[in-house]
């Protein structure tokens, strides 16, 4: 019986030595911190993948900019340093300017219509040239957020609500003419500095999502939170065409198969903590209100005209056809 364990267990040394010396470590770097739930998720995945291809493929998850911010890593990954990113529309469109058509305010009703536009013939040719084009292989969408706004003035029920009121965007040209086609004054400011930028009337408000606006303790220098529901986002997990190219068939599949699963589960934990979220926030001071969507989408038609030409003509239109 001694015998036979030491067998065996050179038999499982063996397979590990030759999981090792086969194994292709894909390093994937983001910018979100090692708490964050997107990150929690992606070590799963990680752990799942190296698990179910007995080590052959280990990804390697760097969170926090660690191995560089995002738009190094992607970079990283056309040069060989870097074969895994995980980021949203935003950056994608600095390498496909028909990407931040995914972005554009009030597109997505919810995460799942999104999807959908991603999954559609339109979304799937972006996703293609960024393959073709780059070297960009996206092997799924998770739900990121979806953006409301807060301010200090007072409640916002409609358009006429939003007039002169400062609200910091990220410096990005869609996010400031968001801003401007709902009347208000865009004051790009960095997130570091914004809680203070609040607290001080520097700003009235700002946007973001509600986990983001918990986990900032936004609610305490501010007392309005508009259910305005502007942007759904999604992040992406991606991988080098180079690195994707390099597996056998079999784990390519093993792959695509760990991130939708631990996609999915982590998709509705975003959204239980955000339905949870308007209840805590209102618990915590903030009064809340549920402006009407549909008249904020109207005043974005200049913004849409203003774009169509980054985005491509017929790419906005292809993806509101989208049910």
């Amino acid at each position: 019986m001694y015998l036979g364990k030491l067998i065996g267990s050179a038999v499982v040394a063996s397979a590990l030595m030759f999981s090792a010396a086969n194994a292709e470590e894909w390093r994937l770097g983001h910018v979100l911190p090692p708490s964050h739930p997107t990150n929690i998720a992606l070590e799963a995945a990680a752990a799942e993948i190296l698990a179910q291809t007995d080590g052959r493929i280990d990804i390697k998850v760097f969170p926090a900019g660690q191995i560089g911010g995002a738009k190094e890593v992607l970079t990283g990954m056309t040069v060989g340093t870097h074969q895994m990113a995980f980021d949203g529309a935003g950056i994608l469109s600095q390498w496909n300017a028909r990407a931040g058509v995914f972005e554009a305010p009030f597109l997505a009703a919810d995460f799942a219509h999104l999807d959908r536009m991603t999954a559609s013939p339109a979304g799937q040719e972006i996703f293609d040239e960024l393959l073709n084009d780059h070297g960009y292989r996206v092997l799924d969408v998770w739900y990121y957020g979806t953006r409301h706004l807060t301010n200090n003035r007072g409640p916002v029920n409609s358009v006429a609500d939003m007039a002169g009121l400062k609200v910091r965007v990220p410096e990005v040209a869609l996010s400031l003419a968001f801003a401007k086609a709902l009347g208000a004054s865009p004051t790009p400011m960095a997130f570091s500095e914004l809680y203070l930028g609040l607290q001080t009337g520097v700003v009235d408000g700002q946007e973001n999502p509600l986990p983001t606006i918990d986990a900032a303790k936004f609610y305490e220098v501010q007392d309005h939170l508009a259910l305005t529901g502007h942007l759904v986002q999604f992040v992406a997990p991606i991988v080098s065409e180079a690195a994707w190219s390099a597996a056998s068939e079999a784990d390519r599949a093993v792959v695509l198969d760990v991130f939708s699963s631990v996609g999915d589960a982590y998709n509705q934990s975003i959204v239980d903590v955000e339905a949870g979220l308007v209840a805590a926030l209102e618990a915590a001071g903030m009064q809340v209100t549920r402006p009407d969507r549909a008249e904020m989408a109207a005043s974005m038609a200049p913004l849409y005209a203003e774009f169509d030409s980054v985005w491509g003509a017929g790419t906005y239109d292809a993806m509101a056809a989208v049910e």
